[in-house]
């Protein structure tokens, strides 16, 4: 991918913290009181440190390794230097697309996109916000929102009824969005397109143009996909499932880089999804074939100090690491092997 920007000035400085401020331009300055209550309620989920809604699946807290050496530092991977935010501001504003992938259920992966976003907008640009989380059915809601209504905005776009994580955890994303009017737009491809090629039918004309759905995976990146999909569902997959989940992959990053495109016309656009479909060697943006900048947020593991360790350290997959706090060092296929127990599947 070709990079945008460069990193000038690069010295070895800890992250700061989420900045407790936005800018829109010199007319927001004066907001009135409502506004206020409200900026500093989004900042509260910027933080992510806490649930609104009673009972919800919330993302965690990253509690585990705070003390980790990586924990809070941010990286180049290209020249292997550790960075600054002030380094990092230069990229993003000449960055055309930026694409900040998350780990979903670690809150605070969601306040630094949260922040990220509103780097851009203090430095003059007014990206397009493209969800990985949002179907097109959703797409009417989110062009009708407003920051008074962020916190209902979650029900109204079913978000903790598909599964995502809870709503607070990902609204200071949307509070920065809304508050500076930048356009959002849905990432993901409609359920009956998807079920559809899950089944082996081929897309309509009309999408596959539109997607360029012609250009397809090389075998050298396909037999690492059908890999990580097998270790995702922790060897459950029988072989011949596979493929098939491939190619959907490959349509929800198809439909996400589409969507960046054309939300994007006016002054480009920021992607908020997991960090497999921001991955630069197979992911949204090798799709988008034009400049991009990629961020992945990545948690640390416990007596792993050496940054080169993490696989996301790789200038082939991502631009940038922001390595953070863990949420937990459960094994995540015994939760799987149990859940497939209880199903009666194990």
């Amino acid at each position: 991918m070709r990079k945008a920007g460069r990193v000038t000035g690069l010295r070895r400085a800890r992250t700061q913290e989420p900045a407790k401020g936005l800018v829109r331009n010199r007319g927001l300055r004066h907001l009135n009181g409502m506004r206020n209550a409200l900026l500093a309620l989004l900042l509260g989920a910027w933080a992510a440190l806490s649930s609104l809604t009673a009972g919800s699946s919330s993302a965690a807290e990253p509690k585990l390794l705070g003390d980790h050496p990586l924990a809070g530092t941010l990286w180049r991977t290209d020249v292997g230097v550790e960075i600054s935010q002030v380094d990092l501001a230069g990229p993003l504003r000449d960055a055309r697309y930026l694409l900040l992938g998350e780990k979903h259920d670690n809150a605070l992966h969601h306040a630094l996109q949260a922040r990220l976003l509103a780097l851009l907008v203090e430095a003059g640009r007014r990206p397009a916000v493209v969800w990985e989380m949002l179907e097109p059915q959703h797409q009417p809601v989110m062009e009708a929102a407003r920051l008074e209504e962020l916190g209902p905005l979650g029900a109204a776009l079913e978000w903790e009824a598909r599964g995502w994580p809870s709503w607070p955890d990902y609204a200071g994303i949307a509070g920065v969005a809304l508050l500076n009017d930048l356009p959002q737009s849905a990432g993901q491809p409609p359920r009956e397109l998807i079920r559809g090629l899950a089944r082996g039918e081929a897309l309509p004309e009309e999408q596959a143009a539109r997607l360029g759905w012609e250009r397809d995976y090389s075998e050298a990146q396909l037999d690492p996909l059908l890999e990580q999909l097998s270790a995702s569902h922790c060897g459950f997959l029988p072989d011949e499932a596979l493929p098939g989940m491939a190619k959907v992959q490959r349509l929800r990053d198809a439909w996400m880089a589409a969507a960046m495109k054309e939300a994007g016309r006016e002054d480009g656009a920021v992607l908020i999804a997991g960090a497999q479909h921001v991955r630069e060697d197979r992911g949204v943006p090798w799709l988008l074939e034009e400049e991009a900048l990629t961020v992945a947020f990545v948690e640390v593991r416990r007596g792993e100090e050496d940054p080169e360790a993490y696989d996301a350290f790789d200038p082939a997959l991502f631009d940038f690491v922001w390595f953070t706090p863990r949420v937990d060092e459960d094994d995540p296929c015994e939760r799987f092997r149990e859940q497939m127990k209880q199903s009666g599947k194990g």
